[in-house]
């Protein structure tokens, strides 16, 4: 009697999770995994369209420092920093993680932020190489940080402890946000 009542019980509420699992609940994720854009530089080098652990940071940075260079010849032969994680504003995009690159060439670029490569992540979390940003290319060679506005910088202009590290449109372009107030500062200097 306890035996078929304890399976009654477990087969109700695998029906009920079942049923409501992706039902647009709040909470529940809704976005697929990033189909990556690829340019024939990467398709043909391959490798580039699968699933990364986010987790596994030193894959992360090979990953970005390889197809950095593949893509922008500015890029070859940069040292990938630890991914910075940033957080979708909407629920219609996913979260990233965004590898800066640091220049190790030229005088001018030695230690700076010369590029970025962004990877979207799905709602398991898994991270999918989306895109590269070669700032050398677009004169944007400055800062030796990313985000250039530090957490301690935004934290003191947004009159909280921890501010998040948010995106609207492009990962490349984060800002921070006040989680309680909702407002914000750019992280990053607008080009």
């Amino acid at each position: 009697m306890f035996a078929a009542l304890a399976v009654l019980v477990f087969t109700a509420v695998a029906l009920i999770t079942l049923t409501h699992v992706g039902s647009g609940s709040p909470g529940s994720c809704t976005i697929s995994a990033p189909v990556p854009s690829l340019p024939a530089q990467l398709r043909a080098i391959g490798g580039f369209d699968q699933a990364f652990s986010p987790s596994d940071a030193t894959t992360l940075r090979r990953v970005a420092a390889s197809a950095a260079s593949a893509v922008a010849p500015d890029l070859i032969g940069v040292a990938p920093e630890i991914p910075v994680a940033e957080s979708a504003t909407t629920a219609d995009r996913p979260n990233a993680l965004v590898v800066p690159l640091i220049g190790t060439g030229a005088p001018a670029q030695r230690g700076k932020v010369v590029g970025l490569v962004a990877f979207l992540r799905d709602c398991a979390g898994r991270a999918y190489y989306s895109a590269v940003d070669d700032l050398v290319a677009r004169g944007g060679v400055s800062a030796q940080t990313f985000p250039p506005v530090t957490q301690a910088a935004a934290a003191q202009q947004l009159g909280t402890a921890s501010p998040q590290l948010v995106y609207k449109d492009d990962p490349f372009s984060p800002e921070w946000r006040n989680g309680s107030t909702g407002a914000s500062i750019p992280a990053v200097s607008q080009q």
